[in-house]
């Protein structure tokens, strides 16, 4: 075993690391900007045109922040009683991976359409989506915590 007994669940998973939920919370960041809009309700449409000028880019990051929130949801719903659970949450990295990769693409594309124009807003999605992505690939519980006991 080479994680203390903490570090597991009682149906015997290992725990997302926090950092995990960070970037998963990240990649699903069209969502935490539609519920902060809607929880202010009369200054929403305000802040969902500061953060997303263009509403089919609010809609974009919104499906693509979907998987995130089922990889999310699904994490914490494994139990040796839903075994197809456990297989949704087994290729759930690389479903991530796949996300993030879409994501820094189209950030990508942004600065190119803009010519190069620093933003702040693309310089942290792009730090921010290659941080996910190296985290991913390197960390070994990362991977243990996507897998099956």
């Amino acid at each position: 075993m080479r994680y203390f007994i903490e570090d597991y669940d009682k149906h015997g998973y290992l725990k997302a690391p926090i950092w995990l939920w960070v970037g998963l919370a990240f990649l699903a960041r069209g969502w935490v900007a539609f519920v902060m809009a809607a929880a202010t309700r009369d200054k929403g449409s305000e802040i969902l045109g500061l953060l997303y000028p263009s509403v089919s880019h609010l809609y974009l990051m919104m499906w693509l922040g979907l998987p995130s929130i089922v990889i999310m949801w699904f994490i914490g719903l494994r139990t040796p009683e839903r075994p197809w659970i456990a297989k949704v949450v087994r290729i759930g990295r690389w479903v991530v991976l796949a996300t993030a990769f879409i994501q820094i693409v189209i950030e990508l594309q942004a600065v190119v359409l803009r010519h190069g124009q620093f933003s702040w807003g693309s310089a942290v999605s792009i730090v921010g989506l290659s941080w996910i992505i190296i985290y991913l690939f390197n960390s070994h519980r990362v991977k243990e915590c996507f897998k099956t006991p």
